[in-house]
């Protein structure tokens, strides 16, 4: 297994404002990953349609990782934001720890926190 696809955000949807001011939603950071493409299976393709899900892209970060699907949104590094659908804890075939991840695409790109 290689993570040599690029670097992956993962960032959670939270008030970016300051208090006291108008609440304005946005991305802050939680953590960034080195990352490999996964293959898409139909399987998955078809199990995501039955829950009207579009997923289009499966990735393996190193590590087991307390992601939260349907909530945490992952940032490529050309910008493309995608919502983390699933997060799948297993073993590679080396033995050694990964996160698959199954990312829809989002309608509404959110602004990232400084």
């Amino acid at each position: 297994m290689t993570f040599d696809d690029g670097i992956v955000g993962i960032y959670e949807l939270t008030n970016i404002n300051r208090n006291g001011e108008m609440p304005r939603k946005g991305l802050l950071l939680k953590e960034r990953f080195f990352f490999g493409y996964d293959v898409l299976g139909l399987n998955r393709i078809y199990t995501a349609l039955q829950a009207n899900q579009q997923i289009e892209a499966v990735i393996n970060i190193p590590g087991w990782n307390t992601l939260n699907a349907g909530k945490d949104i992952a940032v490529m590094e050309d910008g493309n934001q995608f919502l983390i659908q699933t997060v799948q804890p297993q073993l590679d075939e080396d033995g050694l720890r990964i996160t698959k991840l199954s990312l829809e695409r989002m309608t509404q790109n959110y602004e990232l926190a400084e």
